[in-house]
This record gives C-alpha cells, structure tokens and sequence, in this order.
C-alpha cells in the first residue's frame, strides 16, 4: 500500500489575511499555488498513475489543493478528515487509516507543516519528530504493508521530492 502525502500549494500570506480579521484555516492559495500545484499533480501522474482516494485537511488551502488533485486524477473522490489539521497527533491519522483504509491501495493526503513531516517521520521511525523537511507543494510517498494494520516506525521511504523536481 502507498500514502502519498502532499504539502498543501503556496496560500495567501497569514499576516496579510490576519489583516482581514479572518481566521487562518480559511486562508485560500494564491493564483500561483493553484498553477504551481497542476504543474506538480501532471508531472506526478507520470509517475503515480491512479490514486483511490484524497483525504484533506478541512482548511480552505488544503481542500483546495485536494481539488486540484482530483482533477488530475479524474475526480476522485475527496473525503475531509479532521485529523490531518495542523494540531492533531500523529496517532490520530493512524488511527483513521485502519478505520478507513480497507479496500484502497494508495491514498493521497492533502495538510499542513508541520504536521505532515512529523506524521511521515512517525510512520518511518515511530519518534514524534520530525527530520524532514516538506515544501509547499511538495511530496513524501511512503510504502505501508497495510493501510488497516498501520503502525508507527514500519512505513519505508519511496520518495521525498520538492515541487521543483516535478517543474523545473
């Protein structure tokens, strides 16, 4: 089994939408997150051909990117998960792909830093810190025996790759 996790595109500045008096989890991408990430997901599906399902954070920046994605993979289905928002332990998401992994073979996840390095570190080591460094826009895909017998410190790293590797 296959988790792809991805880094949500480049959102508006925080300090700028704070401005708005509007909260942070609505914070939309930016016109060059929105080109950036359909430049990514094409040049990704070069590589991935098909994805089961796309789970996102609820937060505006990474549902959007979820969108995106579906749309390079010919809609698939988008589900909102609350455990990936940026304050939910690592547990949390294991937890949710037991529940809900039977029956797919690679699921995309769509959050935030540094919440997703933490939990791809967690999965690789089984230590609640993180070592990796995650752009925006960027890609871990991490191998798992089973989405349903997940465990921590049991995944094996397929890939780590910035945004520039897929459009430079």
């Amino acid at each position: 089994m296959e988790l792809v996790i991805i880094r949500h595109a480049i959102a508006e500045e925080r300090e700028d939408f704070q401005k708005k008096g509007l909260e942070d989890q609505f914070r939309p991408l930016t016109l060059k997150g929105r080109k950036r990430m359909q430049k990514v997901c094409f040049h990704l599906k070069d590589i991935l051909k098909d994805v089961d399902l796309i789970v996102t954070s609820p937060f505006t920046r990474a549902r959007q990117t979820a969108e995106i994605i579906s749309q390079i993979y010919f809609e698939t289905k988008v589900v909102e998960a609350p455990e990936l928002v940026p304050q939910s332990p690592p547990q949390a998401f294991v937890k949710w792909m037991r529940v809900h992994g039977k029956n797919h073979r690679r699921i995309a996840i769509v959050g935030h830093e540094p919440h997703l390095s933490t939990f791809a570190s967690f999965m690789l080591t089984g230590r609640n810190e993180s070592f990796i460094d995650l752009k925006k826009s960027g890609v871990i895909i991490l191998e798992l025996e089973s989405f349903t017998n997940a465990e921590a410190g049991t995944a094996q790293l397929l890939m780590l790759a910035p945004p520039k590797v897929f459009i430079d």
